[in-house]
């Protein structure tokens, strides 16, 4: 295919895709991806950030249209895209793909289900609009990476296309509609790194603000405002403005004939995807250690370099620098076998035993693990004893990674330990059946009602 024609195929095949032809294997983890979603999204939006986002819907409130978790009420479609959406990313437990470098969940899913609520869209709607948003998202993401990856939040700059895609096919836009609609979602496509550096919140805005404006883009198509019709590969859009690299044409070319969706991975621990590698590593090097961890003299952190890029914060002071911080989630790792949610609270960030191991580590760029990119996001971390012994693990696939999968059970752990202190212990298992059979659901709008307090 031609890169002329790549805004077109991909809402050619949007337009076209039909549940009944998709895999089941593609259709079981649709489903998976939006049990994931939103038990970070629920527990999310217990989190202090969220109460920002539930004032700013609140100073401008609309009509009640689609839920909005934690607020215990409904406000527009935009605004529960936005807040959802900004609920969601606050873990670093959601949904990623490691060719894009992206979270489609945190764009695509909150978007497909504030205008799926609205509409009355049956769980059968919902899911042909979460697969369609999914792999048109990832191919522009797999197009454009790494180079753009290195000042742009893929997140947040394709995940507006994924998100139109997906309230577009819920608001049965015809084609031409569709079309305008995935243009202006592109003219709207933003999100930069720069927040690292100061330690701001960005990062959920740009998963809302992604899955809002993909709400906007197709509700303003539905009324009649057009768009660009090549804003891919137009002399003026997106990949001459934004790629960094020469965009590759050959993503769009396997539409049907393979689905990213099953590229996904699903993350177990609440941190950047950048250090579960190197988490894995040190959770093997706990059970090899066992109570001489005082004896460690150094330890050595080998990984790619967007890794390193991204997740390498010296010194964490707060959670979400911890969760950037391959350092922190190391030696978590290494001193409890496990990383949870309390381990980035304060106690944790001082903790004296850290301190030693932290003190101890550094971090660097192996020329053999970042040659794996893109298809292994990899690992290694070596242990040096005062007594010169060394213990060294390496890890190609972290857990949750396609080839050393999360399974149903493990998934539904996952969102049980997420919720059931929220919602209550029987709506939580309520809201996993749903998940599971969400191709039943006459009214896909009851999963999010019954996932909100209040409701």
């Amino acid at each position: 295919m031609a890169m002329y024609a790549a805004s077109q195929t991909c809402v050619d095949f949007a337009i076209s895709l039909r549940l009944e032809t998709v895999p089941a294997a593609v259709t079981e983890q649709a489903k998976k991806c939006v049990l994931d979603w939103l038990g970070c999204a629920i527990q999310g939006s217990a989190q202090q950030p969220a109460k920002i986002i539930r004032n700013y819907v609140h100073l401008i409130n609309g009509s009640a249209q689609a839920s909005v978790l934690g607020y215990g009420a409904r406000s527009s479609i935009y605004n529960a895209a936005l807040a959802n959406g900004f609920v969601g990313h606050i873990l670093e437990m959601d949904d990623v793909h490691r060719s894009s470098i992206s979270h489609p969940g945190a764009a695509v899913v909150p978007a497909a289900l504030s205008v799926g609520e609205w509409k009355r869209a049956t769980g059968r709607e919902l899911l042909r609009a979460i697969i369609a948003g999914y792999e048109v998202m990832l191919r522009i993401g797999r197009a454009v990476t790494p180079a753009h990856y290195r000042i742009w939040h893929t997140t947040a700059t394709t995940g507006v296309f994924g998100a139109t895609i997906a309230a577009g096919l819920l608001l049965a836009l015809t084609k031409e509609e569709l079309t305008w609609a995935f243009g202006n979602a592109g003219t709207m496509a933003s999100g930069l790194w720069e927040f690292l550096h100061d330690n701001a919140m960005s990062k959920y805005l740009h998963a809302g603000k992604a899955a809002a404006t993909g709400v906007m883009a197709a509700a303003l198509a539905m009324l009649g405002l057009s768009g660009a019709r090549r804003i891919l590969e137009g002399p003026q859009g997106f990949f001459a403005g934004y790629a960094g690299q020469e965009a590759n044409p050959a993503v769009f070319e396997d539409f049907r004939s393979r689905f990213e969706t099953l590229a996904l991975s699903f993350k177990p621990y609440p941190c950047c995807r950048h250090t579960h590698a190197a988490i894995d590593c040190a959770r093997s090097l706990h059970a090899r250690l066992a109570d001489r961890l005082e004896g460690i003299e150094e330890i050595a952190i080998e990984t790619y370099s967007q890794a390193v890029q991204v997740a390498n914060i010296d010194e964490a002071t707060n959670a979400r620098q911890a969760q950037f911080s391959l350092k922190h989630c190391v030696g978590v790792a290494l001193l409890r076998g496990q990383v949870a949610l309390g381990d980035f609270e304060g106690p944790s960030l001082h903790d004296p035993t850290l301190d030693h191991l932290r003190a101890r580590m550094h971090v660097a760029v192996a020329n053999d693990l970042d040659g794996l990119l893109p298809a292994a996001w990899p690992a290694r971390v070596r242990v040096v004893m005062g007594d010169g012994e060394q213990l060294e693990e390496t890890v190609r696939y972290p857990r949750g990674d396609p080839e050393n999968p999360l399974s149903w059970d493990d998934l539904t752990d996952k969102f049980m330990s997420l919720t059931r202190e929220i919602v209550g212990f029987e709506r939580a298992q309520e809201l996993v059946t749903m998940c599971k059979s969400l191709e039943a659901l006459e009214d896909c709008g009851q999963l999010m009602r019954r996932a909100s307090i209040g409701e």
